[in-house]
């Protein structure tokens, strides 16, 4: 049976810490049985994180749980959360706007430049993530990364991760805030093993942009 939404993310994803303005999430202990209804936000905690959208900062409002469910089979217990293949099972039908993970994969950058920071998950973000299909542990804790949005969209958002090995290149990404410059940086041939292209996940976040 798939666990599609449970309360309380190396990669990513695929993370400043989170500022949270309400309950804090809820832990991978607390996740059993604790929220099946995923387009319900009564158990979920309500709060901000930040994020970049076309070369600005903004703050992201969190309402509801993550949402995660197989297929793609996933080898994280609890969560059901899979980097490295696509959703086959979306929280709603239609066109779903993306959310970029972008990963600080083993460099150090500055922590403020993060939304959400390792080892601990952000709001509403799953504890255990599966990342087997890009070479990874099977039940990983949460990553450092932050987040770029292409849309003021509200609602579902599916995540895409992005994983980048190079300090300058991070830099550079944190300088533009846009998703444009995570696409100049993976054109370009000199860049081969400093960052990743983009890598599909079953990751869904429920969130408005709120400047």
């Amino acid at each position: 049976m798939s666990k599609r939404a449970f309360p309380v993310l190396t990669a990513f994803l695929l993370l400043a810490a989170c500022t949270e303005t309400a309950a804090p999430p809820m832990l991978a202990s607390d996740q059993h049985g604790a929220h099946l209804n995923h387009n319900s936000a009564a158990h979920a905690a309500q709060g901000d994180i930040a994020g970049w959208l076309n070369g600005e900062d903004v703050s992201l409002r969190y309402t509801k749980l993550y949402y995660c469910a197989e297929p793609p089979s996933s080898a994280a217990p609890l969560t059901d959360c899979e980097v490295g293949a696509d959703a086959e099972v979306p929280p709603r039908g239609g066109n779903i706007p993306k959310i970029y993970a972008i990963v600080a994969a083993g460099i150090a950058v500055d922590p403020t430049t993060l939304s959400c920071a390792a080892g601990t998950p952000c709001l509403n973000h799953p504890a255990m993530i599966d990342l087997s299909r890009i070479n990874g542990p099977v039940n990983a804790g949460p990553a450092p990364h932050s987040h770029i949005l292409e849309s003021r969209q509200a609602g579902w958002h599916q995540t895409v991760n992005i994983r980048v090995f190079n300090l300058a290149l991070w830099n550079e990404i944190v300088a533009a805030k846009s998703i444009e410059k995570v696409r100049e940086l993976q054109a370009d041939p000199a860049n081969a093993g400093k960052i990743s292209g983009d890598t599909d996940t079953n990751i869904f976040f429920f969130l408005e942009v709120q400047r």
